[in-house]
C-alpha cells in the first residue's frame, strides 16, 4: 500500500464503546483517516461528504439497520463504490448470505482479533485502490471516446462541405440517405454498432466523387458515355479508400466500397451476390440507385417502378420493400432531393427555393424571387468577389 495516500474509513455503530474501540484501533495507522457516526442516517450524510473508501457498519442498530444502510449506500451514485463491511455478532449463516446478496462486500465478527481485523481492512483497501484505478481508466476512456465522437462529427461536416463545393446538392442527399438508412436499419432490427457504421457510411456514401473528374461528377448520368460511366462507377472505391483512413470505421468503408455489388452477382467490384454482400452495402446500393434515378430526372412513380423492377437482380428484395415504403410515405419528388444547381446553370424564369448567401454571410437574393437575366448577372458578379458556395436552390 502506498503510505503517501490517505484512505478514508467510516465507522457506523450505535454502541459508543464499540465505536471508540474500533476508531482508536484504525486511527493508529497513519494512512487511515477515520470518521464516525452513531447511526445510519448520520452515516449517509458523512459518507456523501467524505466519500469513504471503506464503510464498516454494525448490523443491529435502532432505526435503520446495517443491511438497509448498505442498500442506501449502493443506491447512491456518489458513494456506491465504497467497500461495505458489516460488523456483527450474528451467527446465522442465512443472514450472512443475505447480506452478501444485498451488496455487502464482507462481514466481520465482533469477536475477531484486532490483527485479523487490520489485515482484512488492509486487504480491502488494496482492492479499493485497484477499483479506483479502473474507475479512473474507465473515465479517461469515456472522455477519449466522447472527444473522438466530437472529432468524427467535425470531420464528417468538413468532408460534406468539401463534397458540397465539388457537387452541389450532395449535403442534402447525405441527409436524406442517412434518414433512409436509419429507417431501414430500425425496421430490420439491426444491432446498434452495425447501424452506427451504416449511418456513417450513408452520410458519406458520395465522398468518393471528390476524386472524379469535374466534368463527369457534375454531368447528368444519362448524358455520360459508356467510358465516362465506367469512370463514374469508381467513386465507391475512392470513397472506401478515404473512409478507411478513419479509425474505427473500417466496416463503413467496406459498405461504401461495395455498394455497387448487385444482388444477383452481376455488380462490382467483386461480383458478390445475396448474403455475400454486407447488409450495409446492400442498403447503400438501394439508396444509391434511387438517388441516381432522381438525378436523371425520373418522376416519383418512375423511380418506384424502376426500383421494383430491380428487386432480385440489382437490389435485395427485402431492403427494397422498406425503401419503397419510406419513399411512398414521404412522397418525395426529385426537386426535394436535388434542388441545388451550379451558378453557371441558372436561367431566367427559375424561382429561388431558398435565400442566396455569399460565403461572407451577405444575403444576395431572398427566397421566392423569380430570376431574370439581370439578377443572374448580379449573382455571377458577386460570386467572383464573394463566392456563393454549394450552388443555388431553385424550384424546378
Amino acid at each position: 500500500m502506498n503510505n503517501m495516500h490517505v484512505y478514508r474509513i467510516l465507522i457506523v455503530d450505535d454502541s459508543p464503546t464499540e465505536l471508540t474501540l474500533l476508531s482508536t484501533l484504525l486511527s493508529k495507522v497513519h494512512a487511515y483517516r477515520v470518521y464516525r457516526a452513531d447511526n445510519a442516517e448520520k452515516g449517509i450524510k458523512i459518507a456523501k461528504e467524505v466519500i469513504p473508501d471503506i464503510i464498516i457498519s454494525d448490523y443491529y442498530m435502532p432505526g435503520t439497520d446495517g443491511l438497509e444502510f448498505c442498500r442506501q449506500v449502493r443506491n447512491d451514485a456518489d458513494i456506491s463504490n465504497s467497500i461495505f463491511i458489516l460488523l456483527t455478532a450474528e451467527t446465522d449463516i442465512s443472514k450472512k448470505i443475505e447480506s452478501l446478496e444485498q451488496g455487502v462486500d464482507d462481514y466481520i465478527e465482533k469477536s475477531i482479533s484486532t490483527k485479523v481485523l487490520l489485515g482484512k481492512v488492509k486487504a480491502f483497501l488494496k482492492i479499493k485502490a485497484l477499483q479506483n484505478e479502473l474507475i479512473q481508466e474507465k473515465k479517461k476512456l469515456s472522455e477519449a471516446n466522447e472527444q473522438l465522437e466530437i472529432n468524427i462529427k467535425q470531420l464528417v461536416a468538413v468532408l460534406l462541405k468539401i463534397l458540397e463545393i465539388h457537387i452541389p446538392g450532395a449535403s442534402k442527399r447525405a441527409e436524406d440517405a442517412r434518414a433512409i438508412a436509419e429507417y431501414i436499419a430500425k425496421n430490420m432490427g439491426l444491432e446498434t454498432e452495425t447501424t452506427k457504421n451504416i449511418l456513417f457510411a450513408a452520410t458519406l456514401h458520395e465522398i468518393g466523387k471528390v476524386g472524379l473528374p469535374e466534368k463527369i461528377a457534375k454531368t447528368n448520368l444519362k448524358h455520360l458515355s459508356p467510358r465516362e460511366m465506367e469512370v463514374y462507377r469508381q467513386f465507391p472505391l475512392i470513397g472506401s479508400l478515404i473512409l478507411s483512413t478513419i479509425t474505427g470505421y473500417a466496416d463503413a468503408a467496406y459498405c461504401v466500397g461495395h455498394m455497387l455489388e448487385n444482388y444477383d452477382g452481376s455488380g462490382i467490384p467483386d461480383g458478390l451476390m445475396q448474403d455475400e454482400i454486407s447488409i450495409g452495402a446492400r442498403i447503400l446500393g438501394t439508396i444509391n440507385l434511387q438517388e441516381e434515378l432522381f438525378m436523371m430526372g425520373c418522376s416519383f412513380q418512375e423511380v418506384i417502378q424502376k426500383i421494383r423492377e430491380a428487386m432480385g437482380t440489382k437490389l435485395d428484395p427485402h431492403i427494397t420493400t422498406y425503401l419503397i415504403n419510406y419513399l411512398s410515405d414521404k412522397k418525395r419528388e426529385p426537386s426535394d432531393f436535388f434542388k441545388k444547381i451550379p451558378i453557371e446553370e441558372l436561367e431566367s424564369g427559375m424561382v429561388l427555393e431558398d435565400d442566396i448567401y455569399s460565403i461572407s454571410g451577405i444575403k444576395i437574393l431572398p427566397k421566392g424571387i423569380k430570376l431574370n437575366d439581370r439578377m443572374i448577372e448580379i449573382i455571377k458578379e458577386r460570386n467572383i468577389a464573394d463566392p456563393i458556395v454549394g450552388g443555388v436552390a431553385i424550384h424546378r
